[in-house]
C-alpha cells in the first residue's frame, strides 16, 4: 500500500513538472519571436556599408530589454519608455562602439541609435 502510495505521488510530480516545463518553453518560444523580429527590424535598418562590417550572423544579436526618456515625446512628457535594444558587434567596434538599436516594441519603430565614435 505504501509502495503503491509512492508510486502515484511520484507520477503525479512528473505530470506536474512536464506541465510546468511545456508553459515556460512556450513563454520562451514567444520571446524568442519577439527578439527575432526587433532582429530583424534592426537590421533592415543598416546600411550596406555597416551591414558589411557586422561580425557573425545577424540572427544572433543581442537583444535586451531597455527603458530609455525620448525627447520627442508627446506633451513634453520626459517619461521613460520600455524598448528593445538590438547590439551588432562589428569589425570597428574597438573603434567605434558596436551598432546599438533602440526599438518601440508596440510600434516596432526605430526610436534611437547609440552614438558611434
Amino acid at each position: 500500500m505504501k509502495n503503491l502510495f509512492l508510486v502515484i505521488f511520484f507520477l503525479s510530480l512528473n505530470f506536474l513538472l512536464i506541465g510546468c516545463s511545456n508553459e515556460n518553453q512556450k513563454e520562451i518560444n514567444e520571446l524568442e519571436k519577439v527578439y527575432m523580429e526587433m532582429r530583424e527590424i534592426a537590421w533592415t535598418s543598416l546600411s550596406d556599408l555597416a551591414k558589411e562590417t557586422v561580425i557573425g550572423n545577424w540572427e544572433g544579436a543581442k537583444v535586451t530589454e531597455e527603458s530609455i526618456i525620448h525627447e520627442g515625446q508627446l506633451n513634453g512628457e520626459n517619461k521613460p519608455i520600455k524598448v528593445m535594444k538590438v547590439i551588432f558587434n562589428t569589425s570597428h567596434d574597438r573603434f567605434l562602439g558596436p551598432i546599438g538599436i533602440y526599438i518601440d516594441p508596440s510600434t516596432k519603430e526605430i526610436v534611437s541609435r547609440d552614438i558611434r565614435m
